[in-house]
């Protein structure tokens, strides 16, 4: 759409970018509305591509304040509308929407272990997007032979027949989705990649809560505040391999656990270092070759046979991650508990019937 330059939505970001492009530790902040007008006018398509373009960079060399980064957030879940599960409580996941391309994760198969363990799961995201362009869940399930391009009502009934399901974000933020070519050229992260995993496709009848990855350590306050404003019960954050769900497993296991009534601020927050003797050892994360069909198949048919109970190196990360995520919301006294909880369903099959039951069923 070619707007004219005295149209108010082109003015109002041309006046963002003369402030916040001003160079080195100079650039100015802009409101939280501005953003969030400037957010919504981009996701219609109402902004000149290049102008948005210049506009999410310099945000992101200037660095995004915490009133910038809720103000898109607010465009970005104005332009979508949460379904209700028909469960209690429902655990959202999210990794990283550009994938993987260092490690052979297992994050995908934490939503059916979670399942099995009596915790409705839903994991969403995107088949590829950059600036990565790595190994997705999404591209893991489609090889399983998993649709992975069901609506939000379709979510809630594979929800209710398998206890987790995938949702894209073409089915439930087309707007933001169609943004993936400009993103593509603006080839550098930018505040979308950040805020999108927060999103809430679905939600449960009494509760909803998220588990996420970070990497960098400004982003659990940035994340929890965030949390908050989408409505989420809760937010739990691993330090994980690739920004991921799966904590590092030859490294301290570091979490933040914070509950809706204490999201802010973040320093209350408790940081849990738990010790782990029965997963001590140096080994890093497995390495795959990634951005290649090989990659996916690789990550999924190591993720089939460790819910099939064979044991291992991805046996004990995933067990880790899904123990983390029982401990935090109370469905284990201790952690140990937990991993105990999260073997048996590996053990016993049930980790793989869950996954199973979403294989060829629309």
């Amino acid at each position: 759409m070619k707007l004219s330059p005295d149209n108010p939505q082109a003015d109002l970001i041309r006046s963002a970018i003369k402030r916040v492009a001003v160079g080195p530790d100079r650039g100015r902040d802009i409101s939280r509305a501005e953003a969030r007008q400037i957010g919504a006018n981009i996701l219609r398509g109402e902004t000149d591509p290049l102008q948005a373009a210049v506009f999410l960079i310099a945000l992101r060399m200037k660095r995004e304040s915490l009133e910038e980064y809720i103000g898109l957030f607010d465009a970005l879940q104005e332009a979508i509308t949460p379904v209700a599960a028909n469960v209690e409580r429902l655990y959202c996941l999210a990794d990283p929407f550009d994938g993987f391309l260092r490690t052979n994760t297992v994050t995908p198969f934490i939503a059916p272990l979670l399942a099995a363990c009596g915790m409705p799961a839903l994991m969403h995201g995107v088949e590829s997007v950059g600036p990565k362009y790595g190994v997705t869940a999404q591209q893991v399930y489609r090889m399983a032979g998993i649709d992975t391009c069901i609506s939000q009502q379709a979510a809630v009934s594979a929800i209710d027949r398998a206890g987790w399901c995938y949702i894209d974000q073409s089915q439930y933020a087309p707007e933001l989705y169609a943004l993936r070519e400009l993103r593509d050229r603006v080839v550098k992260r930018t505040a979308i990649t950040t805020l999108e995993r927060l999103l809430m496709p679905l939600q449960g009848q009494a509760e909803t809560h998220m588990v996420l990855g970070y990497v960098h350590r400004a982003y659990p306050e940035i994340y929890a505040t965030l949390a908050q404003h989408a409505g989420y019960n809760s937010i739990l954050l691993f330090k994980g391999v690739e920004g991921g769900l799966a904590p590092a497993m030859n490294k301290p296991q570091r979490r933040y656990f914070v509950q809706s009534a204490s999201l802010l601020p973040i320093r209350r927050c408790k940081q849990v270092i738990e010790q782990l003797p029965m997963f001590c050892h140096s080994d890093a994360a497995p390495k795959m070759d990634g951005r290649s069909e090989l990659a996916v198949r690789q990550c999924l048919q190591q993720g089939v046979t460790t819910l099939s109970g064979e044991h291992g190196m991805a046996r004990n990360s995933l067990c880790v991650a899904a123990a983390h995520i029982l401990h935090a919301h109370g469905h284990a006294n201790s952690f140990p508990a937990a991993v105990v909880k999260v073997q048996n369903s590996l053990d016993n099959g049930l980790a793989k019937a869950h996954f199973d039951i979403l294989k060829d069923r629309y």
